[in-house]
């Protein structure tokens, strides 16, 4: 490139050099000098020639050359950006598929450990109620079983009271055994 820029200033140089011995011969504009309006369009033809062979082989190239690696770079960062944003969309659709699945799950575990844990309160409740119905039967034993003891020590007492009243009223010993029967049938009467 720098061969052909070399050339064009010495086809320049050339050009100023014949044109300006014309021009100081003449005294005036060397333009303007209609008997050197041939050669003077000879040079122009050849310099545009030569200007447009060295444009043609070796800028024209060099700048297509440098668009088209240009428009690929930015083609290529294009192709770049959009498979980014694919890869991008696919892994945030992956990710709230991934989301979505997690929370569902977490839903049925949630469901199941609900149901597992109703199941094991049911299993304890159902324990607790036999162990309360058993200690309450226990208790309603217990209690009969003292009150029976209370209502005999009660029928015992009556029966002593029975006859020491007796004795004081009448001034003599009671016969016990009727005496006892009496009282017997009084607090069976009285435990209905």
């Amino acid at each position: 490139m720098r061969t052909a820029v070399h050339s064009v200033v010495a086809a320049g140089t050339i050009l100023l050099a014949v044109t300006g011995t014309a021009a100081a011969k003449s005294g005036g504009m060397p333009q303007l000098d209609f008997h050197s309006f041939t050669p003077q369009l000879v040079w122009l033809a050849i310099a545009f020639l030569a200007l447009y062979l060295i444009m043609s082989r070796l800028a024209v190239p060099a700048i297509a050359d440098t668009l088209a690696k240009r428009q690929a770079k930015i083609q290529g960062d294009l192709d770049a950006a959009e498979k980014a944003n694919e890869e991008t969309r696919a892994l945030v659709a992956s990710y709230e598929k991934s989301l979505a699945d997690s929370r569902e799950s977490a839903r049925g575990v949630t469901r199941q450990q609900g149901e597992a844990d109703a199941g094991i309160a049911s299993a304890q409740l159902g324990q607790l109620q036999d162990r309360l119905a058993a200690q309450i039967a226990d208790a309603e034993k217990r209690i009969a079983k003292q009150r029976d003891e209370v209502m005999a020590g009660l029928e015992q007492m009556a029966k002593e009271i029975a006859q020491g009243a007796y004795a004081k009223l009448a001034g003599q010993p009671a016969d016990a055994g009727q005496l006892d029967a009496k009282v017997s049938a009084a607090a069976k009467g009285g435990n209905r």
